[in-house]
């Protein structure tokens, strides 16, 4: 019999374990709080270690309207060369690994998830569940508790509700405190073809192109630029330090900013980059607030994904991968023929899957790639044996989780 699948949230975590699961041939239901009426968030980097999960679930590639990512080039704030391009073509041979990294809107990648969910496998596609607003998880009982009063018992719970997640406090028994990172982002997109009308942008664009990610570095502050939508979208994010004095508020897509207070931000940056952020769009302020990670990801019949396992900020482009590696390890480990009764011990495997490589990408990407040794100490109270990898790409790029979890099943299953 196949088990009862119940997903608190169908983000990109939660669809992808969705698609994973029902894949699998389970019943699966997603629990979803909002009515999918409006675009959130802007674009997102889908990397080598996740296009492969797309392309074995079948996810149409076509449907991201995507850029494929060629090369990084790191600048300085006047838009001189700094550090010189990284040519990913070049990365992907020496580490062997010529999956595609795609550059899409975040909204792309998740219609593309919701269209695989809906495909048919054996007669079984993943029911969604529109504005159903979850209470309460009961990791224990496998229940789930909606605002409305309804509960739903399912045989696997997969907590995918993000950074503000409901699940989360089923495992740890606590409410997760938001903490400040002592950074904030502007998020904006503006059409290509705007950019292209104005002298100043036009020759910025001339200069960079449209085939890569772009870092505009000041000592203290950045500016990252790439396109989506077949490039005719520019894609920035503008991470800069936030007020001590103000307090950690909720990271949310939906907070506006002023362009006079992003033109302040970036005064000290080119004439071409502060003719960029004077020709921004629909402006939002992200605090880059996070919460601790809880101790283990799973408990009970309950099992936390993405954000609501670790929520990870943008300075690796992992956030969207590291959920959808969740995914993939939990299809690996509940095959058609999982009983209810192996739903614990999969779970366990499960975490010893995912919550050291999670970790360690969720710490790492709180601060920029040259920052990152500050963080080792942070790092090993979670993880005591983890380094700092010296390479992100291969640590990030050469991931496996399905057949990880698939060797640690077979371990546990020849041991007695």
């Amino acid at each position: 019999m196949p088990l009862k699948v119940v997903v608190v949230g169908a983000g990109l975590g939660g669809l992808g374990a969705a698609i994973a699961l029902n894949q699998c041939g389970h019943d699966v239901l997603v629990l979803e709080q909002s009515r999918f009426l409006h675009e959130v968030g802007a674009a997102i980097h889908v990397a080598p270690n996740a296009t492969r999960i797309l392309e074995s679930w079948g996810v149409d590639f076509e449907a991201l309207q995507a850029v494929r990512c060629k090369q990084v080039q790191i600048w300085d704030e006047m838009a001189n060369p700094k550090w010189g391009p990284v040519i990913t073509k070049d990365l992907r041979e020496s580490l062997g690994i010529y999956d595609d990294w795609f550059l899409t809107h975040r909204v792309d990648l998740h219609n593309a998830l919701r269209a695989a969910a809906a495909k048919e496998v054996d007669g079984k596609s993943v029911n969604v569940r529109l504005s159903s607003r979850v209470a309460s998880v009961d990791s224990e009982a496998g229940v789930v508790k909606l605002e409305n009063g309804t509960t739903i018992t399912g045989d696997l719970i997969i907590g995918a509700d993000g950074m503000h997640s409901k699940s989360v406090s089923a495992v740890t028994g606590e409410v997760g405190k938001k903490e400040s990172t002592g950074q904030n982002c502007f998020r904006f997109l503006i059409p290509v073809s705007k950019l292209r009308s104005n002298a100043l942008t036009a020759t910025l664009l001339e200069k960079i192109g449209l085939d890569g990610v772009n870092a505009f570095i000041a000592p203290d502050r950045r500016i990252l630029v790439y396109p989506c939508r077949g490039g005719s979208l520019l894609n920035i994010a503008a991470i800069f330090p936030s007020d001590p004095s103000v307090p950690v508020t909720d990271s949310s897509w939906f907070e506006s900013a002023s362009i006079d207070d992003l033109l302040k931000t970036y005064q000290r940056f080119c004439p071409e980059l502060r003719e960029l952020c004077r020709l921004a769009e629909d402006v939002k302020l992200w605090s880059l607030a996070c919460r601790c990670p809880p101790r283990t990801f799973v408990k009970g019949k309950l099992a936390l994904v993405g954000d609501a396992a670790h929520p990870t900020l943008p300075h690796q482009g992992q956030g969207g991968a590291q959920a959808l590696e969740d995914g993939v390890a939990l299809g690996a480990l509940f095959p058609q023929e999982t009983t209810p009764e192996q739903v614990s011990k999969r779970l366990s495997i499960y975490n010893k899957t995912r919550y050291d490589h999670a970790i360690t990408v969720m710490i790492v990407s709180k601060v920029p790639s040259d920052l990152r040794e500050q963080v080792l100490e942070e790092l090993h109270t979670y993880v005591p044996t983890a380094e700092i990898p010296e390479d992100m790409y291969a640590f990030n790029w050469s991931s496996y989780p399905a057949q990880k979890a698939l060797d640690l099943l077979a371990a546990a299953e020849m041991d007695p």
